[in-house]
């Protein structure tokens, strides 16, 4: 099958992307709003565009009524971002997250999700996380349809001790995004042992 993109909806790509490029990371992102209510939401069309200096990239679509995302928002008033990355244990509130809420309600408040401030000057990781990065936005880009695309540099990380060895090579047991599935890292491959 050969599929044009140009004669192709957008649900169609969306759902070609989300089933072939797999395993995607889930960004658990947490902003704070002008008014100081906290959005935690999660995404899995993120990845990293840079190591040095640290540049990830976040496609933000609309809400169902084509409104800007709370998450976009936020970024766009405080220039703020918490990156969480999430474990299986967080599915369900991950989950919860994902509904959309007015842009007034905090989805911590709604759904009991405990935080903790890890950054003074970002905002909170969800408590028990393991890995969080604290980032600034650095541009946002629109390629002509309602996806916006966010880079957003990393400043610093939180990596839990629990997990945390000093030559570096722990690896978090975070999930990733088959396409409306989760997976969990549990087996990994040595490419140099047969």
């Amino acid at each position: 099958m050969l599929l044009d993109f140009a004669t192709q909806g957008a649900l169609t790509k969306y759902r070609i992307l989300s089933n072939t490029i797999t395993p995607r990371p889930i960004a658990w992102i947490s902003t704070i709003s002008h008014n100081a209510t906290l959005n935690l939401a999660p995404f899995s069309f993120f990845s990293v565009v840079s190591s040095n200096p640290v540049i990830f990239s976040l496609c933000i679509g609309t809400k169902s009524n084509g409104e800007q995302k709370d998450t976009l928002r936020n970024l766009l008033a405080t220039k703020k971002a918490t990156i969480n990355l999430v474990m299986v244990d967080f599915l369900p509130l991950l989950e919860s997250s994902s509904q959309e809420l007015p842009y007034e309600r905090s989805e911590a408040s709604a759904f009991d999700i405990s935080l903790q401030a890890v950054h003074t000057q970002y905002p909170p990781i969800a408590q028990g996380v393991k890995v969080a990065y604290f980032c600034d936005l650095v541009e946002t880009k629109s390629f002509g349809g309602s996806d916006t695309s966010v880079f957003l540099e990393a400043k610093g990380c939180f990596i839990d001790d629990v997990i945390y060895r000093e030559d570096l090579r722990f690896l978090p047991p975070h999930l990733g995004r088959v396409g409306k599935y989760y997976l969990q890292v549990s087996e990994l491959i040595d490419p140099k042992k047969p």
